[in-house]
């Protein structure tokens, strides 16, 4: 933390040091080294107000040195300044290898158009290996339009030798922050000081050895009591010390001075809560008064009335609280403890907590901030507090065991979560607290049992006592939730629907916003896939507006609208939304919304023929899946890969993807013979396999495939899914009809789904099937609403062009672009494409996107399909 107060900084301008800091647009990594209070962050902010690239800011605090938070919060800040940038390198819940985050980061950073400035200040902050690896890595290979910049007290955790053999290194040190005699004058004249002879300024550049801090505390010292402060000022740390207890106190009346000890407790003060603890009135207007008197009492940034000390005030303060003021502590703290905890500042009171002699105010504390982080989804902060308590301490504690074991079973930390309920289970000590309440330990079983077993669990016969009505409101509540859940993971969607209905009324009124947020997601993906798409869209749409970013609720929230926008291909907005959540969802977060928002964002990254990115979120997901048993987010992940290779024509991709889940099998196995009850691990893997088998051209297994599926979904609820399943069956059967023929298939389905619910999903999981809409309508046998025309438009070109009068014009394919498509049909791999033209591949991409322009599709399969109905 730089010493400099923000006037200052605007007062004292170093332009040859800004001058030097520009240099850094030649070096890889500049590093700003030198001790507290040298102006690094002053020198910095003049250096920004002067550059004219990008420059992403990052000042560090204690709470960054975690691997998480820091990348989390780095991609964060880029993507302010380039809002397109990549952040799928980021992976917030499955472990990843120092060197793959390096190489994805790097790859992120060079496809950036512009020159940046990454500033790391405060880097004195982290020792984290991780995050010190990645850096250091990054650094060998940064591109040449990206650079670094780090301040910092202390050398970074990483050699710098190979960057200073390179030339790639800019140090500026202490002896550059240095000021000299002319600087010295200047910022004396802007303290309000009375003219320094050249002597008084040697003198002082001699004890002070320039550095800042020293100098403008002996300045102030010199302004306010005369040259006698400078003579007596030597300019080391003690006599710095000696000068916050002699200056700054000592002025002070006894009352004053017992008012700035005790501020010394908090980080951050303003007058409300300098009146609650200290049991006095009118701090507002003392804080302006100490503020005024230049006692480095610093405003906080954003917060009106809000200050805090500068670091070493702080520190000077605390020391002296404890031996002036020891006698009131307890109290102090105490009343500290309970103001932070109303105002919902539950790391402050912890911490006040923990200052106090009595241990169980701390643990009272815990209880209570873990019952308010339970009920807003902060299950990252239970698992903190809590797995750092011995088995003992918890034991005395039922309620923290029963936090601990609901906040771990719904980070898919199951192993723990048994163990502590075993703990929970065992014979209490003598002198703990009562037990948990016989409903909220079924309910910590549903729960478990629920998320460990997914689409497998049994709720047990017991269930119907927990909603009872004299039952504890947030059991009856979150039980409701929980089976609500259970009910659409079965297919039960009008049952899902009723308990999630209710749920989330009475989650509502006692204040349990995640689940509340969590029952709102289960809403809408039960009327999504009960064909209820306009239903869904309104309620999600709500829902988000109202809910802050800041909440965990709103990762729920924010996936289902991930899923509106997708669907009513808003594309552009659905993407952007999804980079925002990869940086976000994290192991406490919904898995729902962690598969979601990887595959939305692969689908949207594949139709943009970023085919790289798209294939490594499918492959960090899988990584994900493996802590549980997840068969049922499996099975999307494997159909939509299929999809993809399908579309690309990868024949030895989709031969790979079915021989590593045992497609082959299954299907010799006849797991798609016969009908059975719906189950949707068994549709989606079933309509990978009807890809696979498009690739190889054996569309009569395909069909007999597809008829199985459509036979169980015709029983289930799932209205959404069988529309899937028609498509795609009306695209096979239109290889072998007429036109006319195909037309009143598709208007059949149009008129049993409603042309709302045809939507982006089904166009992107029946490929082929949007030329098929097109030609209806094109025929004038469908009208299509002006709304659905514009969302749809990029299908529908055609039709909008004969409706306007205009006759279509094709632009004709070149002589290459001719070639290219021959091989397509041949069925050519794009690499098989290269191979035979002798072009490179990425210049066969270039001319494959080209002819599915001119062609008006978009991408391989619906180009052969166009091209074959064409054919005489």
């Amino acid at each position: 933390m730089d010493f400099s107060p923000s006037p200052l900084a605007q007062g004292l301008l170093r332009q040859e040091l800004v001058d030097l800091l520009a240099c850094s647009e030649r070096y890889a990594l500049t590093l700003l080294l030198a001790p507290a209070g040298s102006g690094k962050s002053t020198l910095l902010d003049h250096w920004r107000a002067a550059c004219p690239h990008a420059v992403v800011h990052y000042p560090l605090q204690a709470a960054d040195n975690q691997a998480l938070c820091f990348f989390r919060r780095l991609g964060e800040r880029i993507r302010r300044q380039f809002g397109a940038f990549d952040t799928s390198w980021f992976n917030p819940v499955g472990a990843v290898a120092g060197e793959q985050l390096g190489e994805q980061l790097l790859e992120a950073l060079a496809s950036l158009q512009q020159p940046l400035y990454i500033v790391l200040d405060d880097f004195q902050c982290i020792d984290e290996p991780l995050i010190l690896e990645v850096l250091a890595g990054l650094l060998e290979r940064l591109p040449s339009h990206i650079r670094l910049i780090l301040a910092s007290r202390k050398q970074p955790g990483f050699s710098l030798t190979r960057l200073q053999l390179d030339n790639r290194l800019l140090c500026i040190g202490q002896q550059d922050l240095r000021l000299c005699a002319e600087q010295i004058q200047r910022l004396n004249v802007h303290l309000g000081g009375q003219a320094l002879s050249q002597d008084y300024v040697a003198s002082l550049l001699q004890m002070t050895e320039g550095w800042v801090a020293g100098v403008k505390i002996a300045l102030l010292a010199y302004a306010r009591f005369g040259t006698c402060a400078l003579e007596r000022f030597n300019g080391s740390q003690p006599e710095i010390v000696d000068y916050f207890a002699h200056v700054v106190l000592r002025q002070l009346s006894p009352a004053l001075r017992s008012f700035l000890l005790c501020c010394a407790m908090f980080e951050r003060f303003d007058g409300d809560l300098c009146d609650h603890v200290l049991q006095r009135r009118g701090s507002a207007l003392l804080l302006e008064e100490l503020a005024e008197r230049q006692l480095f009492l610093l405003p906080v940034e954003n917060r009106p009335g809000c200050y805090r000390f500068h670091a070493l005030l702080q520190d000077f303060l605390g020391r002296r609280l404890l031996i002036e003021e020891y006698a009131r502590l307890d109290n102090l703290r105490r009343r500290a403890a309970e103001y932070c905890l109303g105002r919902g500042e539950y790391e402050q009171a912890l911490q006040h907590a923990r200052g106090c002699t009595e241990h169980n105010l701390w643990l009272e504390m815990l209880e209570h901030s873990c019952a308010a982080w339970v009920r807003s989804g902060q299950f990252a902060d239970i698992l903190r507090r809590l797995e750092g308590l011995a088995d003992d301490a918890l034991r005395l504690r039922p309620r923290l065991l029963g936090w601990l074991v609901a906040a771990l079973a719904l980070s898919r930390r199951f192993h723990q979560a048994h163990y502590y309920l075993e703990l929970l289970d065992a014979p209490a000590p003598a002198n703990a607290a009562p037990p948990l309440a016989s409903a909220t330990r079924q309910f910590l079983d549903l729960l478990l049992g629920l998320f460990e077993q997914d689409k497998d669990f049994v709720a047990p016969d017991s269930w119907p006592d927990l909603l009872e009505p004299g039952q504890d409101l947030e059991i009856r509540a979150s039980t409701l939730a929980v089976l609500a859940y259970q009910h659409l993971l079965a297919a039960r969607l009008q049952q899902a629907l009723r308990c999630a209905c209710e749920a989330k009324q009475l989650l509502a009124q006692c204040g349990q916003r995640f689940l509340e947020s969590y029952a709102d997601l289960i809403i809408a993906l039960a009327q999504r896939n009960a064909g209820h798409a306009p239903q869904a869209r309104k309620q999600v749409c709500s829902d988000y507006a109202g809910t802050a970013k800041s909440e965990p609720a709103w990762i729920n929230r924010a996936t289902a609208m991930v899923v509106v926008l997708y669907e009513q291909n808003q594309l552009s907005d659905a993407q952007q939304l999804c980079e925002e959540l990869m940086t976000l969802v994290n192991s406490s977060s919904a898995t729902e919304a962690i598969a979601t928002v990887h595959i939305t964002l692969s689908r949207l990254l594949y139709r943009r023929q970023q085919g790289a990115r798209a294939t490594r979120l499918l492959e960090q997901l899988s990584c994900i899946l493996q802590l549980g048993n997840y068969r049922r987010f499996v099975s999307q992940v494997i159909q939509e890969s299929m999809r993809q290779a399908f579309l690309e024509g990868k024949t030895a991709l989709m031969e790979h993807l079915a021989q590593q889940h045992g497609l082959r099998q299954r299907l010799q196995a006849g797991d798609w013979a016969r009908s059975r009850t719906y189950d949707e691990c068994w549709e989606r893997e079933g309509l990978a396999c009807v890809y696979w088998l498009r690739g190889q051209g054996a569309l009569a297994q395909a069909e007999q495939i597809l008829q199985v599926v459509a036979g169980a979904l015709r029983r289930s609820e799932m209205r959404a899914r069988l529309l899937v399943i028609e498509a795609n069956q009306l695209v096979l059967a239109a290889t072998g009809q007429n036109p006319a023929r195909q037309l009143s298939g598709l208007s059949r389905l149009v008129e049993a789904y409603g042309i709302v619910n045809i939507n982006r999903s089904v166009f992107d999981e029946a490929p082929g099937f949007a030329a098929g809409i097109l030609r209806l309508a094109e025929a004038g046998l469908l009208t299509l609403p002006e709304r659905y025309r514009q969302l749809y438009g990029e299908f529908l070109q055609r039709q909008t062009e004969l409706a306007e009068g205009r006759v279509l014009e094709t632009e004709p394919l070149t002589e290459r672009e001719m070639e290219v498509l021959e091989c397509l049909l041949a069925g050519l791999s794009n690499s098989q494409i290269s191979d035979r033209t002798g072009i490179a591949l990425s210049t066969t991409k270039w001319h494959l996107k080209n002819i599915y322009a001119k062609l008006q599709v978009s991408s391989r399969t619906e180009a052969i399909l166009s091209l074959r109905r064409s054919a005489p």
